[in-house]
């Protein structure tokens, strides 16, 4: 698709970018791939084949981290979905997935890339860091927001927004990126490869923190459910460049199905 090639192993796109590479020289965070069967489970102890309208409980991380995402609680797991050669996890209701603590307290700087997909028009999250962004220092959230709009919030010790315009009426499919550097007061959010809302307001001190990342939900699936897909997500605690977001946006595009 799009010229990029796309299959239930993970085989990457034509360039020969993968996302392993934004963590080659030691960068803390996470990279989930629900195309990847080998990486998923159905329990969250890592046992039971993943299959295609079934649970998935555990989502192995691809960065090299170790920050496998999981969800201890059956009704609260997310439903592994196929649409052509595209796969999803598919959120809906009480839903979540969540790591152990991850260290991030050895940068202020980070960039989370994900293929996304909203079904309503609420406040949501797509992977938020820590239980609750506005209550811990040195978290971020990425989340859909009313109305019509994408967010991307990170804190060091003051709380930063970024919206795009109410151009992103449900359903809608798009490749997402949040871009924060606290000591430089950089929150930026991008949309399709576009960057769509930026802010240098003050956010406080850094670094970041040491706290568990969550995926389509916060703290654990106890609120902000996504009602919604997740395609792919990265999170690298580091400040891409240009050419590496791009790469990172190209094939995140490709595993989502959109055109950039």
């Amino acid at each position: 698709m799009y010229g990029l090639g796309v299959n239930r192993l993970g085989v990457t796109n034509t360039s020969g970018f993968v996302p392993s590479t934004l963590f080659a020289s030691g960068e803390e965070g996470a990279w989930y791939d629900p195309s990847d069967f080998s990486s998923m489970f159905q329990n969250s102890d890592g046992t039971g084949a993943p299959a295609v309208n079934g649970p998935i409980g555990y989502i192995a991380d691809k960065s090299g981290n170790g920050n496998h995402a999981i969800q201890a609680t059956s009704a609260k797991r997310p439903t592994l979905r196929q649409a052509g050669s595209l796969y999803y996890l598919e959120f809906f209701g009480a839903q979540g997935l969540a790591t152990s603590a991850i260290d991030f307290t050895g940068t202020n700087e980070m960039t989370v890339v994900s293929g996304a997909h909203k079904d309503i028009d609420a406040t949501v999250v797509v992977a938020e860091l820590s239980p609750h962004v506005g209550q811990n220092d040195g978290a971020f959230r990425l989340a859909s927001v009313v109305t019509d709009a994408w967010r991307y919030t990170s804190k060091g010790t003051i709380t930063i927004n970024s919206s795009t315009p109410a151009d992103y009426a449900p359903p809608s499919t798009n490749v997402l990126t949040g871009i924060t550097d606290i000591d430089g007061d950089v929150n930026k959010i991008r949309v399709d490869g576009v960057e769509k809302a930026s802010s240098t307001s003050d956010q406080g001190n850094g670094p970041l923190g040491n706290w568990t990342l969550n995926v389509g939900a916060r703290n654990n699936a106890t609120s902000l459910f996504l009602d919604g897909r997740i395609y792919g997500l990265v999170v690298r605690g580091a400040e891409s460049s240009a050419a590496e977001i791009a790469s990172t946006e190209a094939y995140m595009a490709a595993k989502t199905g959109v055109t950039l």
